[in-house]
């Protein structure tokens, strides 16, 4: 017995190599695509809880106020977008920077490289900052339990669609 399992261990030691070095199959274009939409509705948190309003067990009273939400919201996301896009623009000089960092040989210009890095990380800051607030002010009409659900529902629906299954 002892000969058997140290025969299986020595087996599967030397298939370990060939086991970690295994890809996994890559995702089709129209998985990947559904994963970014699911990650794309995450991130409007108003349409997200809406969205799947039967699965959180939303009431009436709570979809009346975060569809009254959404219409407030609005103005504002787009105003975000906008600025977000503004900035995008202005950092296209900065790019540069971050162009001499993926260079093989030359001086390396951590100033340029700094000051790109420095300017993307400000406008995702503004983006999630704005996103925190939004999610708290969602997640200040739901119910303790619907709070509990909602990062459940997210990776339910990841997982579906990293699958190929429908919504």
């Amino acid at each position: 017995m002892r000969t058997r399992r140290l025969m299986l261990t020595a087996a599967l030691v030397s298939l370990a190599p060939l086991v970690s070095h295994a890809q996994q199959p890559a995702l089709s274009p129209e998985r990947q695509e559904a994963i970014a939409e699911v990650s794309r509705l995450m991130n409007d948190p108003v349409k997200f809880v809406l969205h799947y309003r039967t699965e959180l067990a939303l009431t009436d009273a709570q979809v009346s106020e975060l569809e009254k939400l959404a219409a407030a919201l609005r103005d504002s996301t787009a105003a975000r977008t906008a600025v977000a896009s503004q900035q995008a623009a202005q950092m296209i000089p900065s790019l540069t920077g971050l162009n001499n960092a993926m260079e093989w040989s030359g001086p390396i210009d951590e100033s340029a490289i700094r000051d790109a890095l420095c300017r993307q990380s400000a406008v995702s800051a503004t983006i999630a900052l704005a996103n925190a607030r939004d999610r708290r002010t969602v997640g200040a009409l739901l119910t303790a339990d619907q709070r509990l659900e909602l990062p459940k529902v997210h990776m339910r629906e990841l997982m579906k669609a990293a699958r190929g299954e429908g919504r």
